[in-house]
Order: structure tokens, then sequence, then C-alpha cells
């Protein structure tokens, strides 16, 4: 499924933009801002309800994973032909990458297998919600 060109060029710029930010964030040279942030998702988890399995660890997993899917979802809409493997393995270069830096240029920071992992299942997810979109717009025009 091609976009149209208007949308293919709104796709482009919201993935321009959403990469700089995450360069942004990602290469800061402290995680501080990070992980307060993390902690409002513990405190969120603790407000609806998940208590003991609201944890800063988990927070921080999840917002790892989130984090990519823009990029994958975004970059699946502006290259129509790849596919979720493509991002997957693209996200796992990426975090990989990240995480390298972090461990050799970043001194406040801690490179993390963890993150290359949640980073990597955040780039599969954002590429599947992709295909599984494509997928119901095809099955509901055979209708």
């Amino acid at each position: 499924m091609r976009l149209p060109v208007v949308s293919r060029r709104v796709a482009v710029i919201a993935l321009v933009a959403y990469s700089c930010f995450l360069a942004i964030v990602l290469l800061a040279p402290s995680s501080s801002d990070q992980s307060r942030a993390a902690s409002v998702l513990v405190d969120l988890g603790h407000l609806v309800g998940f208590g003991n399995h609201a944890t800063q660890g988990r927070a921080e997993f999840i917002a790892n994973a989130l984090i990519l899917m823009p990029v994958s979802a975004l970059g699946s809409l502006v290259w129509a032909r790849s596919r979720w493997r493509d991002w997957t393995a693209w996200g796992f270069v990426l975090a990989g990458c990240v995480e390298l830096a972090q461990g050799i240029a970043l001194s406040a920071r801690t490179a993390s297998f963890t993150d290359v992992v949640a980073n990597t299942l955040g780039a599969m997810g954002g590429a599947l919600f992709v295909a599984l979109m494509r997928a119901l717009s095809l099955l509901a025009g055979r209708r």
C-alpha cells in the first residue's frame, strides 16, 4: 500500500522530527530526565492498581520499547516496501549503536543489553502495528 504524496510527506517530516528528538534523548549526557519520566510511569502503575508489579526497571523497559515504536511505524509508512522484519533488524542495529555510544562516549550513562532488547521489541511493535493496519485495510476493502 502506497501513501498519497501529501501523507507521505507528512510521514517523512514526522519521522525526521521524531528522529531528532530521539537523538537528543538517547544521546543526552545524563539519563536523569529519562529516569524521572519512568518514575511517572511507576506512579501511574501504582495509581491504576499494578501495585508491586510497577517497578522502576519495568517502567524503563516499557519506556525503552515505546520510544522506538514511532520510528518503525513512520518508517513503514515512508518506505512501504519495508517489512516488520526489516524494522526489527534496523531497531536492533540502532539500539546497539546507541548503547555502544552511551558506553564509550557518555560517562554518566550506562550501556545496557536490556535496553537493546526493549528497543528492538519496540521497533518490531511499531512496524507490526502498521502491517496490521494495512492488512485490516485490505480486508475491509474486499467487503
